[in-house]
């Protein structure tokens, strides 16, 4: 056996609510959010360093709660305090006894590689393989009204930003005079679409085929149907004019394997809240080889979380797609970022581990 005596052991976890009102209602076809009800984790190790992670929970898309996470984070504490800080070990345990709560388990494993970064003084982007050290972003119109999205879009076009996302209801009729409002109002950024699987896959291709008469040709639609339908995303991917994303559908790199060998989607949208670090790694290979195109994404985190996403795609790089703008949401967050942000461009700072701070009082 291998000598682990210089491998810290984690000492304590402990954590926090995280309630931080939007000044915007981030509202998508299956909820809406006023305010966050995330967890703020800390991970000590028995040499002092501390790491931090974030879970953001969400009840409609993953089946959990902030209770839920709080119970697993509990369950957590028991089964890690006292163990070598491995983190592949760390995962496994995690996997084996808690594989339900993805946001709890992720936010540990983030707070554990933030420790770990930490102690070999070198950022966490690195540590994944420092591909890059800048992502630009898009910004993500949620539902509203027709001329607030208008104005929405104009405000953040002129702000630099190039990628406008917007959220689908799954009616028709709205949501079309919405994308055209934003398309008007933006004509020089390029749109996505996320229903969030608010469609049916003939709706969706219905949708498309009307948005090509008014000239506006989506860069991507993310999850146009329900996570399980994998018969519809195979249906659309044979007649849209448009690359097909799945979300809710990949959680595992079982998940990806299937999207590959059932031609399922052209992309693939890998967040944190999901699938943690570890196995988002697999995810990745996997669409790399597979030649599937790249989008790193999160569910209404703050730059804690945020900063963590960005982290793991910059270090791997090859993300066609950057979905990391909720923090702009935000009124009050306690937290910097760890990556600098002009405009749509986030630049990653050259901090040991994830480089985020609590902002001065």
């Amino acid at each position: 056996m291998g000598n682990c005596g210089d491998v810290p052991k984690i000492a304590d976890i402990t954590w926090e609510l995280l309630k931080v009102p939007l000044h915007t209602p981030f509202a998508i076809s299956s909820e809406t959010t006023t305010i966050t009800d995330n967890l703020w984790v800390r991970l000590l190790l028995d040499d002092g360093t501390e790491g931090w992670g974030e879970a953001a929970p969400s009840p409609t898309l993953m089946g959990e709660t902030t209770r839920t996470a709080e119970a697993a984070l509990n369950e957590a504490k028991s089964l890690l305090l006292g163990n070598p800080a491995q983190w592949r070990l760390c995962v496994q345990t995690l996997h084996q006894n808690l594989g339900a709560q993805k946001s709890a388990c992720a936010a540990i494993e983030v707070a554990l590689l933030d420790a770990l970064a930490k102690r070999k003084g070198i950022p966490l982007w690195h540590w994944f393989g420092g591909a890059r050290d800048e992502l630009e972003t898009d910004v993500t119109v949620p539902i509203m009204p027709v001329d607030e999205a208008k104005n929405f879009a104009a405000e953040f076009a002129a702000k630099g930003f190039r990628k406008l996302k917007l959220k689908l209801s799954g009616d028709l009729e709205t949501d079309e005079a919405r994308i055209i409002a934003v398309y008007e109002a933006a004509p020089n950024s390029s749109l996505q679409l996320d229903a969030n699987q608010a469609y049916s896959p003939t709706k969706a291709f219905q949708l498309l085929k009307r948005l090509e008469k008014f000239g506006i040709i989506p860069t991507l639609f993310e999850q146009p149907v329900p996570k399980m339908d994998w018969d519809g995303m195979k249906w659309l991917i044979q007649r849209s004019p448009v690359p097909i994303c799945a979300d809710e559908t990949v959680i595992t790199a079982g998940d990806a394997l299937r999207v590959v060998k059932e031609n399922a989607a052209h992309a693939i949208n890998i967040k944190l809240m999901k699938s943690g670090i570890a196995e988002s790694l697999k995810i990745a290979a996997i669409a790399q080889t597979a030649n599937l195109r790249l989008m790193i994404g999160a569910m209404v985190e703050s730059e804690l979380g945020l900063t963590s996403a960005a982290n793991l795609a910059a270090g791997i790089g090859g993300f066609d797609f950057v979905d990391l703008d909720t923090h702009l949401f935000l009124k009050n967050s306690p937290f910097e970022a760890g990556f600098d942000q002009q405009g749509a461009k986030l630049c990653l700072k050259a901090k040991a581990g994830l480089g985020v701070s609590l902002k001065a009082a």
